[in-house]
């Protein structure tokens, strides 16, 4: 019983790891300005870091999605994206390629 369950376990993660990363070019021009903050976790998944504040009726957060090479940085204000921003490091070392978007 247990070989079995172990095998699907493994094709289970292995067809997870094919998917590739959610963190692409393309998911990046997907998000937009006025998407929810679940509008947008269901494009990226779950973010990496996220912080947030409320003061006088007005909230504001930030989250985060990393990977090995790319870096996506998303600004809400009242549950609404504001701006965005992606960085992709080509190479360990190699100098970073930024592109906001607002």
């Amino acid at each position: 019983m247990r070989a079995p369950r172990s095998f699907g376990i493994v094709i289970l993660l292995l067809c997870l790891a094919a998917c590739g990363s959610r963190l692409s070019q393309e998911n990046f021009d997907k998000i937009h300005e006025g998407m929810s903050q679940k509008e947008v976790r269901e494009i990226l998944g779950e973010p990496v870091d996220a912080s947030g504040a409320s003061l006088l009726g007005l909230s504001s957060g930030e989250a985060v999605w990393k990977d090995d090479k790319t870096t996506i940085t998303v600004h809400f204000l009242n549950d609404k994206l504001v701006s965005k921003k992606m960085s992709r490091t080509e190479k360990k070392g190699a100098a970073q390629k930024d592109e906001d978007r607002s």
